[in-house]
């Protein structure tokens, strides 16, 4: 095969392969819920998509496809059922009582639920997904559970529909046993080279950035000017100051992958000025940065977020630096053969703009 129809099949074939692999860091499907014990309730916060909602809660006879704004003030009754029936919780072997339910609609259009149960009381409690189990084999449905005591942090799992129970032990009080630490330095930072490691969006942006690069202080510049940039955002949002569901983040950063890539290919090697585009687009990824951050408890109990915030954004660093720095050693060494040098950056460009045009496309239309 000649080198040039080498580079047309990668440019067509890669992308495709990249496309319908599962985005682990930003998963479509994805619900999250807080469980956190305050008074003598158990508060329930979960947030999901109309498109999972309606696959959720409407089957058989009455299965939907996906939930239109307009279609929500005849389907409020059937959505407050499934509210109020997504979770099983029971304490002790008993099933805690629902109190009161609340399900609303926020400017991202995610269904929003609240519900409250009796204070748990008794160990072990147990959280038990049964709803879930509706969206058996779709791999990418899940829900990320985080609970708090009152002053406790008392776990977390990603439930799955055939793995959807989380059982935590509790004491009288509703609290963890022992009072265990909540997740320290080391945790957080581990959090940090994870994110990166898994989130493919970031890495195919790392790639995009990178690739044009010829020159050791271009390279420098535009991770310098990164790390600011998502440490600014990232400190922002989880301070709330700055506040952007993920219905809206998740589009804005695959929009940067595809202008990165696009930006290569008009521009060429060494563009000038990359560094400006890179602060930019870096204040979106530090969103989606805060996102992950949160999962895990920041700030659960009143606990200070300062810590978390450095171990966490240090560990983002340690899996860039892991990433970029035997990604450049790569990228150079393959220049110095002719056929990369002519067609390799604007080859892999391709790949970069296609892969995050369907996952801009797949996260407006999820």
């Amino acid at each position: 095969m000649k080198t040039r129809n080498r580079f047309r099949f990668a440019v067509v074939a890669v992308p495709i392969l990249l496309a319908v692999a599962p985005a682990r860091a930003h998963d479509p499907f994805e619900i999250t819920t807080d469980a956190h014990v305050s008074g003598d309730r158990l508060n329930l916060h979960t947030t999901m998509s109309l498109l999972t909602a309606a696959r959720l809660c409407f089957t058989g006879t009455g299965a939907r496809k996906t939930i239109e704004v307009p279609e929500l003030a005849a389907l409020w009754p059937a959505l407050d059922d499934c509210a109020r029936g997504f979770y099983r919780v029971s304490s002790g072997g008993e099933t805690l009582p629902v109190l009161d339910s609340h399900v609303d609609v926020t400017v991202e259009n995610d269904l929003d639920i609240r519900i409250s149960l009796r204070r748990p009381g008794r160990s072990p409690l147990v959280f038990d997904a049964v709803t879930l189990k509706r969206l058996a084999g779709r791999a990418m449905a899940g829900v990320v559970l985080t609970a708090t005591g009152a002053r406790t942090f008392l776990g977390q799992k990603v439930l799955r529909p055939d793995d959807a129970v989380f059982e935590v032990p509790i004491t009288a009080d509703g609290e963890a046993p022992g009072t265990p630490p909540l997740p320290g330095f080391r945790a957080y930072a581990r959090l940090g080279v994870e994110h990166i490691l898994t989130g493919y969006d970031h890495l195919l942006f790392i790639l995009g950035l990178l690739v044009v690069c010829r020159r050791f202080r271009t390279v420098a510049g535009i991770v310098t000017c990164f790390t600011v940039a998502h440490s600014v955002t990232l400190a922002l949002a989880a301070l709330d100051v700055v506040t952007l569901g993920s219905r809206v983040v998740e589009p804005l950063i695959a929009a940067t992958i595809v202008l990165v890539g696009v930006e290569n290919l008009v521009r060429g090697d060494e563009p000038r000025g990359r560094w400006l585009l890179t602060f930019a687009f870096g204040l979106v990824h530090g969103l989606g940065f805060a996102s992950a951050l949160k999962e895990i408890g920041l700030g659960a109990a009143g606990t200070s977020i300062v810590g978390p915030l450095i171990a966490f954004n240090l560990g983002v660093e340690i899996g860039q630096l892991a990433v970029a720095i035997p990604l450049l050693a790569l990228l150079w060494k393959l220049r110095a053969r002719p056929a990369f040098a002519r067609y390799g950056a604007r080859g892999i460009s391709l790949i970069v703009t296609a892969v995050g045009l369907v996952w801009l496309v797949r996260r407006l239309v999820g």
